[in-house]
């Protein structure tokens, strides 16, 4: 397993900084507002609790929802962070979430490459986001040269989206919206004899879908592997799947990634295991955000 953080390889991301974590919760730095939130990876103590009283912004209760956010000092209006050539709109949820995980621009450096290595103009990779979220991926893909379509249930996500690709100048690239189910997105597709270039999912471990239907990842997870593979075209040029939490561990008997890369090797090519990770700028305390499994031929 390799481990890869915001920082690595590419430009650092602006206006975003993990400052410390502990006591499962994380400081950070938005937009030059110091935010405290969840983290049930921080399962340490703070090594200086003191650091604490610097948070202008708090997201009370222990999960990503059923909380509120407080606030000495708001957001700026607009707060923004960037990456290269990426600009990300950074807002208040009804979640702990605010639009963005940085720690996923690793995978957005490699969704680069692997579309910058095979792009012909001719031709560009056709490139499917699944659970796109806010679409840093879908932008990173985009301004790539691909052509992309972004698939999320929640409508006010994928407006998001097109507004960060409007910030990032990418708002006349061809990239089409869809306020979809995913998985009834993905039988859809099927039906259709659609194929894509290269396909990203990065699922939650829990949530609702379009029209109230209950996701789970440890029980949708393998329909959602298999049909993402029946989806790719003869000449793949990606495939990525994120995973966040211990509900992974529930799929595979407890050895997620010997499984999922077995899952994902059957149709040949080989899969990268990744953990992706932030370390804190005052404490130097590495902090585990998820797992990446990277496909490519």
């Amino acid at each position: 397993m390799n481990l890869a953080e915001c920082s690595s390889g590419k430009a650092p991301c602006t206006g975003y900084e993990l400052l410390a974590s502990g006591d499962g919760q994380r400081l950070e730095r938005w937009g030059g507002v110091t935010v405290l939130r969840p983290e049930s990876e921080a399962l340490w103590s703070w090594r200086d609790r003191d650091i604490l009283t610097q948070a202008q912004g708090c997201y009370s209760g222990n999960h990503a929802t059923g909380g509120h956010w407080s606030w000495r000092t708001p957001l700026p209006e607009p707060c923004l962070v960037k990456r290269g050539d990426l600009t990300f709109l950074i807002k208040q949820t009804q979640s702990k979430h605010l639009g963005l995980f940085p720690e996923q621009a690793p995978n957005w450096d490699w969704i680069t490459d692997r579309i910058r290595s095979c792009e012909t103009p001719e031709n560009p990779p056709k490139i499917l986001n699944l659970f796109g979220y806010t679409g840093a991926a879908t932008l990173a893909a985009a301004a790539s040269g691909s052509s992309v379509t972004h698939v999320d249930s929640a409508r006010a996500m994928v407006s998001w989206c097109s507004e960060n690709a409007r910030l990032s100048g990418l708002d006349d690239k061809p990239i089409r919206y869809l306020v979809e189910d995913c998985l009834t997105f993905l039988q859809r597709e099927l039906r259709r004899g659609n194929l894509y270039d290269g396909i990203i999912m990065d699922p939650p471990t829990f949530g609702r879908g379009k029209n109230g239907k209950i996701w789970k990842l440890s029980e949708h997870l393998p329909y959602l592997l298999d049909t993402a593979q029946e989806l790719l075209s003869d000449q793949p040029v990606l495939l990525l799947l994120n995973t966040y939490g211990d509900a992974i561990n529930s799929f595979g008997g407890g050895i997620p990634e010997t499984v999922i890369k077995k899952r994902f090797e059957r149709i040949g090519g080989c899969c990268e295991v990744v953990g992706l990770k932030l370390e804190g700028s005052l404490d130097g305390r590495i902090l585990p955000c998820g797992m990446s499994y990277r496909w490519s031929l």
